[in-house]
């Protein structure tokens, strides 16, 4: 009998105990969505855009016209509470050009991402035999017959770019781009 009663006496600081653990571990894993840091995780109470500058220089940051932040290069930023609709984004050296320029259509309250980086050249081999490849008459790589190589970063300016064959160093193509705008360009030597 006095186990028995010992038991019932000690039910409720068993409940009280679990209930105790329930809590503590329960409460940590409650996550503020207004104290979110990590870009990858959504707040599902406002829509960011993330900005990520890999431009090379400094820029402003625009959302329907009107200026965000400046991001140095490398840079970061969010855009915070946008309206769902969409938005016209640009990227402007300071009291200069407007060298990026997109839209984002906001559907939904997540997070999106807008990064500006330099132009890039996607040279293909669609030649026959191994080629050469020289951008601005320096030479960048040999590309095989039906490969293609990227030239990164390139410059808002006009490229000269040329092929020639690996065996005998014979011109077969060449060709000057003009990259005014930041996007990615193709060249295929056929």
């Amino acid at each position: 009998m006095l186990d028995t009663q010992n038991e019932k006496n000690r039910r409720p600081g068993l409940i009280a105990v679990g209930l105790a653990t329930l809590l503590a571990l329960a409460l940590p894993s409650c996550k503020s969505s207004t104290s979110s840091s990590s870009t990858t995780d959504t707040t599902g109470t406002q829509a960011r855009i993330l900005v990520t500058n890999t431009y090379g220089k400094t820029l402003e940051i625009y959302m329907d016209s009107t200026l965000e932040f400046t991001l140095a290069n490398a840079g970061t930023g969010t855009i915070k509470n946008v309206s769902i609709d969409t938005h016209a984004m640009e990227g402007k050296i300071p009291g200069g050009d407007i060298i990026d320029s997109t839209t984002i259509d906001v559907t939904s309250l997540i997070d999106y991402t807008y990064t500006i980086d330099r132009p890039d050249i996607n040279v293909t081999n669609n030649f026959g035999e191994p080629l050469k490849i020289y951008y601005d008459n320096v030479y960048q790589f040999d590309l095989q017959d039906d490969e293609n190589r990227w030239l990164i970063n390139v410059t808002l300016a006009s490229h000269f770019l040329k092929a020639l064959k690996v065996s005998d160093s014979t011109e077969v193509a060449s060709t000057t781009l003009d990259v005014v705008k930041n996007s990615d360009y193709a060249w295929t030597i056929q």
